[in-house]
C-alpha cells in the first residue's frame, strides 16, 4: 500500500468551509480514482488552520497518476481557502493496524 501525506495552512476563519468542501468535492473525487483505499483528514490542535490529508492507495501508479492528474485541479478549486500550495510527500505503508477510527469519537 502506498500513502500520500498532504500538508498545509487554511485562510483564517476558512477551516469549516473548507472542511465542507472536503467532504462534498474532495473525498467524493477520491472515490472516483483508481486504487484508491481511505483519506483521512486532521489539523493540529495548537494551529487549528494547519491541516494533514493522509490518502491511501492500493499502488504507488495509482496514488501518482491521482497526485499528477487529479490534484493539481482540486487544489486550484479549493485556492480561497488556502494559504499557499500544499505541499506533497510519500510514503509506502509497511505496517499498519485498523482501528476504525470516526472523527470526533475519543479512543
Amino acid at each position: 500500500m502506498y500513502t500520500l501525506i498532504i500538508e498545509g495552512t487554511l485562510k483564517a476563519d476558512k477551516k469549516e468551509e473548507f472542511k465542507t468542501a472536503w467532504g462534498k468535492e474532495i473525498l467524493p473525487t477520491l472515490k472516483k480514482q483508481a486504487g484508491f483505499v481511505d483519506e483521512m483528514l486532521l489539523f493540529e490542535t495548537t494551529n487549528p488552520n494547519r491541516g494533514v490529508g493522509l490518502s491511501f492507495w492500493k499502488r504507488q501508479e495509482d496514488a501518482e497518476r491521482y497526485h499528477r492528474e487529479v490534484f493539481p485541479r482540486l487544489v486550484e478549486s479549493l485556492r480561497h481557502f488556502i494559504e499557499a500550495a500544499p505541499t506533497v510527500r510519500s510514503f509506502n505503508l509497511e505496517a499498519a493496524e485498523t482501528f476504525r477510527i470516526s472523527a470526533g469519537k475519543a479512543a
